[in-house]
């Protein structure tokens, strides 16, 4: 059933790609969003449809309000990597950019802008992430890093059209993908180690984005290469310490 919920995800998605095909929203937006990135409301439509067939109406409301289930993460210290963990890595970045004798323009952020491209972008998180986590993951069996590189196959093939519609290099994309895999293995930490808590997910997704697009001025500059490699080594080090088989279990508390 999960995947051909996946199938059926990517199906529905190809009117939107053929859209952003035909129409170019980049002289309309100060950031490169191509039409297309109006899928990300798929995967929680499609989610709710499969599970009030599997459980009737009273199941969808269920798979809704975990929307905003906060309570679940029990450990608050959760939403502090949450919240920080992208800017971090690109402000690292960023550094490491810079000091290799790279010409980056000076950060600039507007901060109004922040709570208008957060609430965006948590919207449109929640719209995924009811589908890959609150959906899909409780679903799936194995391993949560065997899970995690399912669904993070399956998300990052669902982005690469809008990825290429976004005016980008195949070297770009190739590059990007491997961040959004890598993504979605945090994602999974997060959401476990959170209670397995929608909110959570979508907050972190939505930070994402915030991050990526503001990065270091609405999305310039971002180098996928090096965010691949800081964020590998972030990676290695969460299956260290918490381990592939859960992610959930930090090894030196085990004892």
């Amino acid at each position: 059933m999960v995947y051909r919920y996946f199938a059926l995800v990517i199906l529905l998605t190809v009117p939107l790609w053929i859209a952003g095909h035909f129409i170019d929203t980049a002289p309309h937006l100060p950031i490169a969003l191509p039409v297309s990135a109006l899928m990300a409301f798929l995967p929680a439509a499609l989610a709710l449809i499969f599970v009030w067939r599997e459980g009737g109406a009273s199941a969808a409301k269920r798979l809704f309000a975990r929307s905003f289930d906060w309570r679940r993460t029990t450990n608050k210290v959760w939403y502090l990597p949450a919240v920080l963990f992208m800017p971090a890595t690109l402000a690292i970045g960023y550094a490491v950019q810079t000091s290799m004798g790279v010409e980056l323009p000076a950060p600039r952020i507007e901060l109004l802008v922040i709570p208008i491209f957060f609430a965006m972008f948590f919207v449109a998180g929640l719209g995924e992430e009811i589908g890959w986590q609150g959906y899909a993951y409780d679903r799936m069996k194995g391993s949560a890093l065997k899970v995690a590189l399912v669904i993070g196959t399956v998300w990052m093939v669902w982005h690469i059209i809008p990825f290429f519609q976004t005016g980008r290099s195949t070297e770009w994309v190739v590059w990007h993908c491997g961040v959004t895999i890598l993504l979605r293995i945090v994602t999974v930490w997060l959401y476990v180690n959170g209670g397995r808590s929608v909110f959570i997910a979508a907050l972190f997704h939505a930070m994402c984005n915030v991050a990526f697009f503001l990065y270091p001025v609405y999305g310039s500059h971002y180098d996928p290469v090096s965010t691949f490699v800081i964020l590998g080594i972030a990676v290695v080090a969460i299956l260290w310490l918490w381990g592939p088989q859960t992610l959930g279990r930090f090894r030196f508390r085990q004892r």
